[in-house]
């Protein structure tokens, strides 16, 4: 009995112990969470829109509540932050720096011109405007306040170099209206040699690259027969060239906690014979060959060991789609893009989408559009509710 009765005490000192750590890690997260303010000298503040705030908050400004927070700073969100920064409007825009080796292709005004230089360009031009601010963090989680129709945004709370258990100082903000700008990542093939010549003779986007395969022995290392996306990715390049040699990998898809492999039909065997693409199966890549004095791809060796002549390489391979932030609010998908209207918003009310995340149709130029577009449609819906006060207030 007297066991017993320890065994119980020992249990509920734990218990006990337990809850005052976790209590204490929330104060220290709490405690160290910084609040990111509206930069004070923005351009401008005599307009409808921000008469209509000052009446709001009886005549107070508030320093950090963001008209709209973009979260992702590649060509979509840079777009919006541009335009969001010359309607005057306070925006917060997150981004961590994602080196590329690239070029940029079929973009009126910056053909041919280095990826980086372009995004470098594309900051200075958004952060001359005073109203835009940039934090270079991750975003860990947005939350809706409801009571205020307002989205919290948090960023995260470990850094690279921090050990595991250390808490940084976390950042938060609050906006009216959020841009998700998150992108997606392309799935690389594992082969020797890949990094070397990635954006220079390998590339993945059609669109965007296909001229570089203009009357080249083209290597194509596809997936997915499952939606015929193999064939269909290497059809593509038949405007470019006829000279196309498809490695199709076979991939695993799991059902029931079934792993299924598809491979090709004779029906789809038959169609790239047909227009002249030459198949390989169960065969995959392994190796790209290069010359070292023009630093140019002259072929791939294949896992048998038998080389294939070629000059250029495309993958497609699939694509991871970053909506852990969309799913957090409810939005709403298809096939893993989010569901957008034409104006880019999403099935939740104020949250927008652009760029990657919501098409299949990977363009540099598409993606600034449609943070252009998404960035056009909020100021209409500010100024349109600025407008309507002003005319109900004048009609008292």
């Amino acid at each position: 009995m007297m066991i017993d009765t320890i065994l119980i005490v020992v249990e509920l000192v734990l218990i006990l112990l337990y809850i005052i750590i976790h209590c204490y890690n929330v104060f220290l997260q709490y405690y160290n969470m910084d609040t990111i303010k509206i930069n004070p000298e923005k351009e401008g503040n005599s307009n409808i829109i921000d008469d209509k705030l000052n009446k709001e908050d009886n005549g107070d400004t508030i320093e950090d509540i963001f008209d709209v927070a973009i979260i992702g700073g590649g060509y979509s969100g840079l777009s919006a932050a541009l335009l969001l920064g010359r309607y005057l409007r306070p925006t917060i825009i997150f981004d961590v720096k994602q080196r590329r080796k690239s070029v940029i292709h079929g973009y009126l005004g910056f053909e041919k011109t280095p990826r980086e230089e372009l995004i470098q360009k594309a900051w200075k031009d958004v952060l001359q405007y005073r109203s835009v601010k940039r934090i270079g963090k991750k975003v860990e989680k947005v939350e809706r306040d409801y009571d205020n129709n307002l989205f919290l945004i948090t960023t995260a709370t470990t850094g690279e170099n921090v050990k595991e258990n250390d808490l940084i100082k976390r950042r938060k903000a609050r906006a009216k209206y959020l841009i998700i700008a998150t992108g997606v990542e392309h799935v690389k093939p594992d082969i020797q040699n890949f990094e070397d010549f990635n954006g220079s003779g390998v590339w993945h986007c059609p669109h965007c690259d296909g001229f570089e395969a203009t009357d080249k022995r083209l290597v194509i290392i596809a997936s997915d027969n499952k939606n015929n996306e193999a064939i269909k990715y290497a059809k593509t390049f038949l405007g470019w060239t006829k000279n196309i040699k498809l490695f199709f990998q076979r991939p695993l898809h799991r059902y029931n906690n079934d792993e299924i492999s598809y491979a090709l039909t004779e029906e789809q065997r038959n169609e790239a014979r047909t227009l002249g693409i030459d198949v390989i199966e169960n065969d995959c890549i392994v190796k790209i060959i290069g010359d070292s004095e023009t630093n140019a791809i002259v072929g791939v060796l294949s896992k048998s060991n038998k080389y294939h002549e070629a000059d250029v390489l495309f993958y497609h391979l699939g694509q991871i789609i970053h909506n852990e932030i969309a799913n957090q609010l409810g939005c709403e998908f298809d096939e893993g893009y989010l569901k957008v209207n034409e104006k880019q918003q999403t099935t939740i009310p104020n949250v927008f989408a652009v760029g990657d995340i919501d098409t299949d149709r990977h363009y540099a130029i598409l993606a600034a559009a449609s943070g252009a577009l998404a960035a056009i449609s909020i100021y209409e819906d500010l100024l349109k509710d600025a407008i309507k006060t002003t005319k109900l207030e004048s009609d008292i």
